[in-house]
């Protein structure tokens, strides 16, 4: 059932991702076409404050989708990067947080029909907190909220980032 390469066409090479066009052989004989955009890949953390009860988030605007998302800090993997020093790298640069312990929570294709994108879920607990220092592109708010504040959001649909609650559901089923 597995669909093999016979050839690629380069649509467009940009900063973040690279669109391209395969033709590939299906599995019934015939020839068939994928667009697909490739993406290193990211992070996604989910900051867990046990001493106070608190998740770390952040509101952005995401211009892709015209409005402010309420999300899990995350970032961008650098071609080779490791993912947890990317995580620790991402927690820092947008939240100011450092974390003592760090366990992977899972991952996850977001939109494997057409992207390439692999996301590593990580928690991130024993919290210090520092200064944000984000991209020279980004804009944050850190909001924290109380988990049962995170479920009214999630339930009302205030969050509505995939990553965020594929994380928050992977915490939900090793913590419960």
């Amino acid at each position: 059932m597995k669909e093999t390469q016979i050839s690629r066409q380069i649509i467009h090479t940009g900063k973040v991702i690279d669109l391209v066009r395969d033709s590939v052989d299906l599995p019934s004989g015939r020839v068939g076409s994928r667009e697909i955009i490739l993406h290193n890949g990211g992070v996604v953390i989910l900051p867990y404050d046990s001493l106070t009860g608190l998740f770390t988030l952040v509101k952005q605007f995401r211009y892709a989708t015209g409005d402010f998302l309420l999300e899990f800090p995350a970032g961008r993997l650098e071609l080779g990067e490791d993912p947890l020093e990317a995580a620790k790298r991402e927690l820092g640069e947008e939240t100011g947080l450092s974390a003592k312990s760090w366990s992977k929570l899972g991952e996850i294709y977001p939109a494997p029909g057409f992207c390439s994108e692999k996301l590593f879920l990580f928690l991130a607990t024993d919290l210090t907190e520092g200064e944000p220092n984000p991209d020279e592109d980004e804009c944050l708010e850190i909001i924290k909220l109380s988990e049962d504040d995170l479920k009214k959001k999630l339930k009302a649909s205030s969050v509505i980032d995939a990553k965020t609650i594929a994380a928050y559901s992977f915490f939900h089923l090793l913590t419960n």
